[in-house]
């Protein structure tokens, strides 16, 4: 992990903590420059987990429910690891589903290498990703939930019943003080959920980040899952034989 991505992660904590923290403070208690501080910031901020005001960071209620173009391109090196790992799984004629999140967005690049993949997704950004591909794609329908830009509801999670998965990889926005992955859309739960018991195996792939977030809705525990990619210690989780770190 690089020096930079471990103080924004801290800078993020320490205003989670005090809510609010001015530049001068910050670049006190990390030792580093009022500049280099505000460039974390910056980056903090199109992240969606900070507001800048003038001289100081506040915490902010948007990063309850970013959308996909901007969770994709947080913490990327990770995911690109977790992706790379993930694919390992995929076998040639496999069918598998993806759900509307950034790591699984991230697994599309290392598709491509497999053949006659069958892919099912509720994600509308994953399935026009997917829309030249040679694989079989699925997408589900229903309704939309916008933020997330994933298809939804009762009509939606019926089609993905109605399926049968070899593989199901499935994210999460934070697991801080809880039993499971979670969600920040309630419209997810019933999917993630139908999507996970469809599968042969689970996979959870989830990058460091999600260690200090969690989001309000659990659509699934721990012990549900077969498999978990990370850049986690193993420690994290109540059964490190599950884990799989990269």
């Amino acid at each position: 992990m690089k020096n930079s991505e471990k103080r924004r992660m801290l800078i993020y904590d320490e205003i989670k903590r005090e809510k609010s923290s001015s530049i001068r403070e910050l670049a006190k208690l990390f030792q580093v420059s009022s500049e280099t501080i505000r460039n974390d910031l910056d980056i903090l901020e199109k992240q969606g987990k900070i507001e800048k005001k003038h001289g100081f960071a506040l915490l902010t209620d948007k990063y309850a429910h970013i959308p996909l173009r901007i969770k994709r391109e947080n913490h990327i090196e990770d995911k690109i690891l977790i992706a790379s790992k993930a694919a390992s799984f995929v076998e040639d004629h496999f069918t598998i589903w993806l759900d509307a999140g950034s790591s699984a967005y991230t697994l599309l690049r290392f598709l491509s290498q497999k053949k006659d993949l069958t892919i099912a997704t509720n994600s509308i950004e994953i399935a026009t990703a997917l829309a030249t591909s040679k694989h079989k794609l699925i997408v589900i329908g229903g309704m939309l939930e916008p933020i997330g830009q994933s298809m939804v509801g009762t009509f939606a999670n019926e089609q993905i019943a109605s399926l049968h998965f070899d593989l199901a990889f499935l994210g999460s926005d934070g697991f801080e003080n809880s039993n499971g992955p979670t969600t920040f859309a309630y419209e997810e739960i019933q999917i993630k959920h139908t999507a996970l018991k469809q599968a042969e195996r689970s996979v959870l792939l989830v990058d460091r980040s999600k260690i200090h977030d969690c989001a309000p809705y659990q659509y699934a525990d721990f012990s549900e899952l077969d498999l978990i990619i990370t850049t986690i210690e193993s420690a994290y989780f109540p059964d490190s034989k599950k884990v799989m770190r990269v």
